[in-house]
């Protein structure tokens, strides 16, 4: 072959249709992993949903709706505290202790996010006879 000449390699159609389906995925994967939306995570006996008005550095308050898995009321629910967790720095902000709201959800002021990055939010759920934990994973943005 001459050196002046050129290969033309002939790629099917179906492979970029491939390609853009997995480039489609992976776009819509990782936009839902940063989401500022609420998420909810089931526990053994709740499904809990947390919601934060900021994923930003500073302290900012968190919404947390605890229900039955089966539905309903959760019943009765001793007490509600949010942790603060960055684990791969070996970090954790203080345990907020949330106040019950009318509606039945909850409130916990005043999160404390120290840096950015990829955080972990345990809530813990204490009744009488039993402690369940709710793991969240969040990302906080400068």
């Amino acid at each position: 072959m001459n050196p002046s000449q050129s290969v033309q390699i002939r790629v099917p159609l179906a492979i970029y249709r491939a390609l853009a389906a997995f480039l489609l995925i992976a776009l819509l994967f990782l936009s839902g992993c940063s989401a500022d939306g609420p998420s909810t995570v089931q526990t053994l006996s709740y499904n809990v949903t947390l919601t934060l008005e900021e994923r930003r550095i500073g302290e900012h308050p968190a919404i947390i709706t605890i229900e039955r898995r089966e539905g309903g009321h959760p019943g009765p629910i001793e007490s509600v505290s949010v942790v603060p967790m960055m684990r791969q720095h070996g970090m954790a902000s203080p345990e907020v202790i949330a106040q019950p709201l009318p509606d039945g959800r909850y409130r916990a002021d005043g999160l404390l996010f120290s840096m950015d990055g990829d955080w972990q939010i345990e809530v813990y759920i204490d009744r009488s006879d039993a402690r369940e934990i709710a793991t969240f994973q969040v990302r906080v943005r400068p």
